[in-house]
């Protein structure tokens, strides 16, 4: 089993991590964020106009 830690541990080492600023990394999450925004807000659209109608 301990052997088993080991070669998973020096496995992972070998593959070089990249370089990659923040902006690279959050980039591919905006578009799945819009749609959750725009999903969210149609649901709640009928309530809030509930809401304000009284």
């Amino acid at each position: 089993m301990a052997d088993r830690l080991v070669r998973n541990s020096n496995s992972l080492r070998a593959v070089p991590f990249p370089d990659q600023s923040r902006a690279d990394t959050i980039a591919p999450m905006l578009p799945a964020l819009l749609r959750g925004v725009i999903f969210i807000s149609v649901l709640a659209a009928p309530f809030l106009a509930a809401l304000l109608a009284g």
